[in-house]
């Protein structure tokens, strides 16, 4: 079973300057709040970069993560695969060029290959993958408004 969180955001600036903002790792905490540490940052065939890092939960647990991108077009997309405690998510960020500056759609989607039990493992994601993309959006909003 397939499911998917989609949010967006219209952001007054160049669709190169948010792309950048969105690629540059030291944004990566706006956009990830929950960020403790990057340890490994390495190229890829796409042009792109693995980034291993580690988040910490609600409780104060850390945990180890990875992004890899699969697809990487500046300054129009990019496709990252990401693995986060066991959980195998595809983020989608589409850079739209606007004439008052860019549009940003975002999409996360993942696979709960778990037949009937799908949907109720699969629904308790939908809300914070769903929050974490709006809170990311807004997040990257004020910053770059901000200068």
């Amino acid at each position: 079973m397939s499911s998917r969180v989609r949010a967006r955001v219209d952001l007054a600036a160049p669709v190169e300057e948010v792309f950048a903002f969105f690629d540059d790792l030291a944004n990566a905490a706006v956009l990830v709040p929950t960020l403790a540490e990057i340890t490994t940052v390495d190229p890829v065939a796409s042009g792109g970069r693995r980034v291993e890092y580690t988040i910490r939960d609600r409780h104060g647990i850390l945990h180890d993560a990875s992004s890899e991108h699969l697809e990487y077009d500046p300054p129009r997309r990019t496709v990252t695969r990401n693995v986060q405690s066991g959980v195998v998510t595809t983020m989608t960020r589409d850079f739209q060029e606007l004439d008052a500056g860019t549009r940003v759609v975002a999409t996360v989607e993942w696979e709960m290959p778990l037949g009937g039990v799908a949907r109720l493992v699969s629904a308790p994601l939908r809300g914070p993958y769903r929050r974490g993309l709006r809170n990311a959006l807004h997040a990257a909003r004020e910053a770059l408004t901000a200068g």
